[in-house]
């Protein structure tokens, strides 16, 4: 049975309770990081921490561990689960409450830690089959910059994508226009310029999305913060998603329409393994 880090400390996941009154169970009243963990150490955690950090301000939860405590805390589970290379879920909720919105009298806060093992393959080959979603995101909103709990719009769209056969489901703006997957940021290619939505387009910040972009930049590779039409992202010289559990996935098929593959992606894929690699082996 794994252990999870609850509110302080190290505890049997099956000992774990969360009051029926707590605001992230009643509204998603919270914020979360998925973060890789390599070599036991959580990869790029200072990015993680500085959105989780921003999004607690932003809601206006007050974290009641500092990051210093928090990354021993990581190291502890790391530890008592055995698990060197998985998935962290670090969760921040306002906390049990009144009943009803408002969250006067909330709190303390309730912070979960949970460690799994990989979703599955998540080297450099692996290729998703994405459907369109019918949901719409309304348009950009300052809370698509956080990682909340609230995330029905996702998990509907995903449920849809998967019963006919997509990996993972796009969302699009009203208009038509491309803003990202139901966990994943998206990029597509043309003319050698990379191309994104960012969160003035309505999409997450996301932490791998911004390792890409980085590194493109470092490479004299364009990127440019942009949306379009889905059809015309189609039409890229190729398409993937990044996301923190799954790294960098090629797109092959969008909405059953078969895309072109970008050469790039094998030196990008490559350098993201490197950067994995290095981590594990930091200090």
């Amino acid at each position: 049975m794994s252990t999870v880090f609850w509110n302080g400390r190290l505890v049997p996941l099956d000992q774990v309770r969360v009051s029926v009154l707590d605001r992230g169970f009643l509204y998603g009243d919270g914020v979360f990081e998925t973060v890789r963990v390599v070599g036991g150490r959580p990869f790029l955690w200072t990015q993680h921490m500085r959105r989780w950090r921003a999004g607690a301000e932003f809601l206006g939860i007050e974290p009641p561990m500092t990051e210093e405590a928090l990354t021993t805390a990581v190291g502890q589970l790391v530890r008592a689960n055995g698990i060197q290379d998985g998935v962290l879920r670090l969760t921040l909720s306002r906390g049990p409450g009144p009943r009803g919105y408002s969250p006067r009298g909330a709190g303390p806060p309730t912070l979960v830690m949970t460690l799994d093992p990989l979703p599955g393959q998540t080297g450099p080959t692996v290729q998703w089959r994405v459907r369109t979603s019918k949901l719409r995101i309304p348009g950009p909103d300052p809370l698509c910059r956080f990682k909340t709990c609230n995330r029905l719009l996702q998990i509907l769209a995903r449920a849809e994508a998967e019963a006919t056969g997509g990996n993972e489901a796009m969302l699009v703006a009203c208009d038509g226009h491309v803003i990202e997957g139901s966990s994943s940021n998206v990029f597509w290619v043309r003319s050698g310029t990379l191309y994104s939505p960012g969160p003035e387009q309505g999409a997450l910040p996301g932490i791998t999305r911004a390792w890409v972009m980085a590194w493109a930049r470092a490479w004299n590779w364009p990127v440019v913060e942009a949306s379009a039409p889905v059809e015309e992202v189609w039409e890229a010289e190729g398409v993937f998603l990044t996301l923190s559990t799954w790294g960098i996935v090629e797109v092959t098929h969008w909405d059953d329409r078969p895309l072109q593959s970008w050469p790039g992606l094998t030196a990008l894929r490559r350098a993201y393994q490197e950067a994995l690699q290095a981590a594990a082996h930091a200090g």
